[in-house]
C-alpha cells in the first residue's frame, strides 16, 4: 500500500539559510506516511515510533517535494512505513533527487484509541 503528496518549501519552512527545517520534513514524512498505514489497516492509525532519518542533501525555500510512503511490515497491530522524500529545483534540469528517508511505525487504533489487530491481507501491499 502507498501514499504520496507532492509540497513546495516556502520561506516559512526553512532557517535563515534557506534550508529545511528538519521538523517540517518530518512532519511531512509523518503525515504521508499515516496515510499509507491507514489505507493498508483500513482504520486510523497512531504513530508510535520514527526509526532512523536520514537527511541526505538540503532542502531550500522554491524546491518541490515528492514524498512517497509505503507499507513494508504489517505485525499483528503494527504496521512499518517507508518513507521517501524527492527533491525537484524548477529550471535546474538536475530532475527528482532523494533528500530524506525514514522508517515510521503506526498502531491501528479503535474510536477509543485502543490498538486493534489489522486484518491479514491477501496478495502484495
Amino acid at each position: 500500500m502507498e501514499a504520496r503528496t507532492l509540497e513546495l518549501v516556502f520561506p516559512e519552512h526553512t532557517n535563515p539559510l534557506g534550508a529545511a527545517f528538519g521538523g517540517f520534513v518530518l512532519g511531512l514524512m509523518d503525515k504521508v506516511g499515516s496515510y499509507a498505514a491507514a489505507r493498508r489497516a483500513k482504520r486510523p492509525v497512531v504513530t508510535v515510533a520514527v526509526g532512523s532519518v536520514e537527511f541526505k542533501v538540503p532542502i531550500r525555500t522554491g524546491d518541490l517535494l515528492e514524498v512517497v510512503a509505503r507499507v513494508v511490515r504489517v505485525g499483528r497491530t503494527s504496521l512499518t512505513v517507508e518513507v521517501e522524500v524527492y527533491k525537484e529545483r524548477f529550471g535546474e534540469g538536475n530532475g527528482r533527487v532523494l533528500a530524506t528517508q525514514g522508517v515510521l511505525t503506526y498502531v491501528a487504533v479503535n474510536e477509543k484509541g485502543e490498538p486493534v489487530p489489522v486484518e491479514a491481507h491477501a496478495g502484495t501491499d
